[in-house]
């Protein structure tokens, strides 16, 4: 049996029967294991003392000191105990107050782990020892239905468990592992997610003293040395993203920051996956209306920084101005109009239904008041029932004007170059995305795995490699719509002929991998 077997052996031990809680236990068991101090906060009934047990059976003839309401002194010599344990700690007390910054000063070569009610921000910074525990671990208040009736099934056996010898962790074998553990390197990756989480608790005012993240860095090696490595890799350094920074607010919002660190991370080498997805309707649409509209030359007018239709309403006995974006005429889009304010009018709904007229329907709630009259309430919302109001014509200065077909010529080698440049990022994406999902799935069995974020991230870029490929599904119609384009389209012999686009496979969809 080799350490990993055995420590995935007796990781599964000491978390049996104790539901939604394997992970906070896995953490104090790897603090407890690299003689680093914590803080497990729990509300009476959590748990608390049973992990508390579990954890120290894990070593085997540890000399353990208890200290709470029965035993208060402190010995003159604490190096004869391999863990000293405060249970029900609270601040109130002066004498075990005292003990425990005694304790942590010299704790040298010793274990310490520390349980109490009393949430973490208070109780270690009224005992003046916060930047001296490594993390805090909060235990849920609450439990799900199914784990407890896991728990119910279970009730009246024996809570406590054994470990076979040839598992439990004896005191040569844990120095011996320490010194292990430091030889572990902290890769790049690793490195870099420590120094953003590290910025984001600057940001959010949390103070992490440098002994601190030593501590921290320690145990993101333990986890790649328990593994069998001698480099760290991203999943070690999960549990930076839980509830380890004491308090409530501090925990939220870098956790929220840290899963923003380790996306960027996994995704450096494609940095256009960090950025709003490329909008391949609109190119589509584009498209679209260039290989079906007509060559007519309208009437124009530059409207937030695009040409524009404008047009004039009356509502409410009030005369308004209306302007449509060209790029909606002759199209059978939805879309709303821009008003005299330079803003999306959203009171008003147009349609060109594949012609020049444009159709206008509006907020029955304006009848009233006119559009200026309301121009300052909350626009409607997408389940708005419009009533028709009126089909407007379009006046055309012109039919098949050849300034048009020109600037139609243009915008087909604008369009094919587009598509070229977009198909061949968002196919490097795809490839980047599949390799990506198939390399951090390979960690899905890993030691001190924290299963929920493992499939979150699992979850975000099966999600980002979907829809990057229905991207690439539009812009490859965008293609070949354009590729099709004609001599009589637009009527005009040299056009035909230049978009000749060739679309390369797409890579195969990642299959989901372990259990969700």
């Amino acid at each position: 049996m080799n350490l990993r077997q055995r420590f995935a052996e007796l990781l599964q031990i000491i978390t049996k029967n104790i539901p939604e809680r394997e992970y906070h236990v896995q953490l104090g068991f790897l603090t407890t294991l690299i003689q680093e101090p914590f803080y497990l906060y729990g509300r009476p009934g959590c748990g608390t003392s049973l992990i508390i047990r579990r954890i120290s059976n894990a070593f085997k003839d540890a000399k353990v000191l208890r200290l709470g309401k029965k035993q208060k002194q402190l010995p003159d010599n604490t190096n004869d105990f391999n863990q000293i344990i405060f249970d029900n700690f609270t601040p109130n007390d002066e004498q075990i107050k005292s003990n425990l910054q005694i304790a942590i000063h010299d704790h040298g070569k010793k274990s310490i782990i520390i349980s109490g009610n009393q949430k973490p921000e208070s109780a270690l910074s009224r005992a003046e020892v916060t930047d001296q525990v490594t993390l805090t671990i909060m235990l849920p208040e609450t439990i799900s239905s199914d784990a407890l009736c896991t728990l119910l099934q279970i009730q009246g056996h024996e809570s406590d468990v054994a470990i076979p010898d040839n598992l439990a962790i004896n005191a040569e074998e844990q120095a011996e592992w320490i010194q292990e553990i430091h030889k572990v390197t902290l890769s790049p990756n690793t490195l870099a997610v420590i120094g953003k989480v590290a910025e984001s608790c600057t940001r959010n005012g949390v103070y992490v003293s440098i002994r601190r993240w030593i501590a921290l860095s320690n145990m993101i090696k333990a986890i790649a040395f328990l593994n069998d490595r001698n480099e760290t890799k991203l999943i070690d350094t999960f549990f930076l993203g839980t509830s380890i920074w004491g308090r409530s607010a501090s925990n939220t919002a870098i956790s929220e920051s840290y899963r923003e660190i380790l996306k960027a991370q996994l995704y450096k080498k494609t940095p256009s996956l960090l950025e709003e997805p490329y909008n391949a309707d609109d190119l589509l649409m584009r498209v679209n209306h260039l290989v079906h509209s007509s060559n007519n030359l309208y009437e124009t007018k530059p409207f937030n920084g695009e040409k524009c239709l404008a047009y004039r309403i009356t509502i409410a006995g009030e005369t308004v101005p209306l302007y449509v974006p060209l790029k909606y005429i002759e199209t059978e889009i939805d879309f709303n109009p821009y008003n005299e304010l330079h803003q999306v009018e959203k009171r008003v709904l147009c349609n060109y239904h594949s012609t020049s007229n444009c159709t206008i329907s509006i907020d029955p709630q304006v009848r009233s008041s006119g559009l200026r009259g309301s121009v300052f309430q909350t626009n409607s919302s997408s389940s708005t029932k419009f009533e028709e109001f009126g089909t407007l014509p379009t006046y055309i200065l012109r039919e098949n004007a050849p300034e048009i077909i020109e600037e139609k010529k243009i915008l087909r080698d604008t369009l094919n170059t587009e598509i070229k440049e977009s198909m061949e990022r968002e196919t490097a994406n795809l490839v980047a995305l599949r390799n990506t999902y198939k390399l951090f799935n390979e960690s899905k069995d890993d030691l001190f795995c924290f299963t929920q974020m493992f499939n979150a991230v699992q979850d975000d870029i099966k999600a980002q490699f979907d829809n990057t490929a229905n991207i690439i599904k539009t812009i490859k119609k965008a293609g070949e719509t354009i590729t099709s384009f004609s001599n009589s389209m637009l009527k005009a012999p040299n056009l035909a002929g230049k978009s000749h686009l060739k679309f390369p496979s797409t890579p195969e969809q990642p299959q989901t991998g372990g259990e969700k």
